[in-house]
């Protein structure tokens, strides 16, 4: 599997950088990252606004196709939980979620230094190998 592994950049931050992040606020913490986003041609998003699309679009489909949709809508409809989601982000590159290893330790390098200044609270480099990650509910939460 090692030769297959993908990996993602995450990020936990402040409620104000969030909220900076999410509006494209101009503040100096927001443009340290910004300026990551740029050099590397990366997207931040925020795990929050993820989980809404998510359930929009099971909602505009089948949800029954969308087996995390009701643990999902859960977590949006939980305000501990959404105030928990929307202080994380995740690094994409394109469309895709996960990336080579190359991108994901270049990215990890820079945040760290962010990290080590207290500019974000915390900071993961997670591979899409199911053992190192927590795994979805096995089966899903109904309303």
């Amino acid at each position: 599997m090692s030769e297959n592994k993908l990996y993602q950049v995450r990020i936990k931050v402040s409620e104000k950088l969030s909220e900076d992040l999410r509006s494209g606020g101009q503040t100096k913490s927001a443009n340290m990252i910004f300026e990551i986003l740029k050099k590397y041609d990366v997207s931040l998003i925020c795990t929050l606004n993820a989980f809404y699309e998510y359930c929009k679009e099971a909602e505009d489909n089948e949800i029954s196709k969308y087996p995390l949709y009701h643990w999902t809508k859960s977590v949006i409809d939980d305000p501990v939980k959404s105030a928990k989601h929307i202080r994380s982000f995740a690094f994409y590159k394109g469309l895709e979620q996960v990336y080579k290893k190359e991108l994901a330790d270049k990215l990890y390098f820079e945040l760290k230094i962010l990290l080590e200044i207290k500019i974000i609270e915390k900071l993961n480099l997670i591979d899409n190998d199911p053992k190192n990650n927590p795994q979805a509910p096995a089966i899903s939460i109904s309303k």
